[in-house]
């Protein structure tokens, strides 16, 4: 082999082992924006979509049930007036 083919030969074995070293140097980065983003998460007292997605339907049914009440209450208000009514005449 000349000069050249042990050349070409030890630059494709740094081209190899630079890629694979890139390889590893972006999965540590990626890993440590992870861990990054989630202590902010933390920070923020940000929840999970899954989380938000349950507390939001409690939050519907709820509703639901407070305007079913109100108008039971408003229903009742009304008759205790025309009680009181008949009672005063």
């Amino acid at each position: 082999m000349s000069n050249k083919e042990f050349l070409k030969e030890d630059i494709i074995k740094l081209l190899g082992g630079a890629s694979s070293a890139l390889g590893i140097l972006k999965e540590e980065i990626e890993e440590r924006i992870k861990d990054r983003v989630e202590k902010v998460i933390y920070r923020l007292e940000l929840i999970n979509k899954k989380d938000f997605l349950i507390v939001k339907d409690m939050a519907e049914k709820a509703r639901i049930e407070n305007d079913k009440l109100s108008k039971k209450i408003n229903s009742l208000e009304k008759k205790l007036l025309l009680i009181n009514k008949k009672l005063k005449k």
